[in-house]
């Protein structure tokens, strides 16, 4: 671990860092546009980080967060408790995820850059198994993209995530573990120029 991923582990810095770069309301709109969930539904963040999603998605849903840092799980604890959340530290794989299941949306943001295609192949074996019958996983991810402007794709090139691909690099993956996938490319989300992709994965 270098020295720049030291200080972005730090939960403070990390927030902080957030907070600078993500505009307010951008979560709200992927929730509306993305992270779609029936009422009454459930929900499964993966690498949850401070369960920014949580507040939104648990108005009318059973939300459940996970993550692999402690301090992340215990920052979301303290900041959005409620009678539909539910955090706790694990690896999808854990059987604690699974006795939670299944869910109706499997979410995750920023982790899939961050492992190499096996792991991304294992994953989405592994939430195929956790999504109810119609429902999704849905991944928001860094990305390279013919149409994104030389500043993003340089941006994106130093991201801490070693593992950054175009989107037919994603699909691919994906494609091994569910029936459709489909992608929507975000060129605006944040302050900084920045391209992400939005990968929707269901059964047919």
């Amino acid at each position: 671990m270098n020295f720049r991923e030291r200080i972005l582990g730090h939960p403070f810095v990390y927030r902080i860092f957030k907070l600078l770069i993500v505009p307010r309301g951008v979560l709200e709109r992927l929730v509306r546009e993305h992270y779609v969930v029936p009422d009454g539904g459930s929900v499964l963040d993966l690498g949850c980080g401070f369960g920014d999603y949580a507040p939104l998605l648990s108005k009318t849903a059973s939300y459940v967060g996970v993550d692999h840092n402690p301090h992340y799980i215990e920052t979301a604890k303290k900041l959005h408790s409620g009678p539909n959340t539910r955090f706790f530290v694990a690896d999808v794989n854990d059987s604690e995820v699974s006795e939670c299941g299944p869910f109706d949306l499997v979410m995750i943001s920023g982790v899939l850059h961050h492992l190499d295609d096996d792991a991304v192949r294992q994953l989405a074996q592994t939430v195929a198994l956790l999504i109810k019958p119609g429902g999704q996983f849905v991944a928001l991810e860094a990305v390279f993209d013919p149409d994104q402007r030389l500043v993003a794709r340089l941006v994106v090139a130093s991201d801490r995530g070693r593992f950054v691909r175009d989107r037919g690099g994603y699909l691919r993956l994906l494609q091994q573990s569910f029936g459709r996938v489909e992608c929507t490319i975000i060129h605006d989300m944040l302050r900084i120029p920045y391209t992400h992709v939005v990968l929707r994965a269901s059964s047919l």
